[in-house]
């Protein structure tokens, strides 16, 4: 899977959790609380819909650490061909 399939799957999880975000484009400089107003509690969520979609676990202190959207894509890709 690539980066531009995993960013697209990514982004409708955002749009599906966060309604306000459709119509939204998100690229991987987008910064997730600033850009995409996505804030901590609804970031939590994202990451669990994340892992349940991919079917991976994102280490805490991983994802506490991530800022972009390019940041949660290549930590997906990672995961996904680990």
């Amino acid at each position: 899977m690539d980066k531009t399939e995993i960013l697209k799957k990514i982004t409708n999880i955002v749009h599906e959790s966060m309604p306000e975000t459709k119509g939204e484009t998100f690229t991987e400089d987008t910064v997730i609380n600033r850009d995409a107003g996505i804030d901590s509690m609804n970031f939590i969520l994202i990451i669990c819909k994340i892992e349940a979609e991919f079917h991976i676990h994102i280490k805490d202190t991983k994802w506490m650490k991530l800022s972009t959207m390019g940041e949660i894509v290549d930590t997906v890709q990672e995961l996904v061909h680990s």
